[in-house]
């Protein structure tokens, strides 16, 4: 069976009906039934305040019931947090956020190949992005 990371960026975007990538997050989603969906706690927490202060109760209440339960929670390791943190540190000037970079931790140490998300910093992961993200060239 095939692993899937989620992330916020599709979470959201997969909430949020006036997204412009919302029917596509949609249907991008629909395809993984039969993929295992795993994410970590640092991204629960990120998207449960991120849909609380963006789309509200309604939609808050719609991620805890219809969206978490099928996703699987992984523990992130004292030492993987030590290490995004170290990372963020030494990121600070680019905008990679600190939750990216323990996601970043996770899918390696898992050997995730594909991931959930809208969020063109996962390309230095190497997964297969799904839906497609498109990624300026400067």
């Amino acid at each position: 069976m095939t692993r899937v990371f989620v992330d916020t960026s599709a979470l959201v975007a997969l909430l949020d009906r006036a997204d412009p990538r919302h029917a596509e997050v949609g249907e991008t989603f629909r395809g993984f039934v039969d993929a295992e969906l795993v994410s970590h706690g640092y991204v629960v927490a990120e998207t449960l305040a991120v849909t609380r202060r963006r789309l509200g109760v309604e939609a808050t209440v719609a991620l805890i019931d219809d969206l978490l339960p099928a996703i699987e929670v992984l523990h992130v390791a004292p030492t993987e947090h030590a290490t995004a943190l170290a990372r963020y540190r030494a990121s600070l000037p680019s905008a990679v956020s600190f939750v990216d970079l323990v996601s970043f931790g996770v899918i390696e140490r898992e050997g995730i190949g594909t991931a959930f998300v809208l969020d063109a910093d996962f390309v230095a992961t190497g997964v297969d992005m799904h839906p497609a993200v498109k990624v300026a060239r400067g």
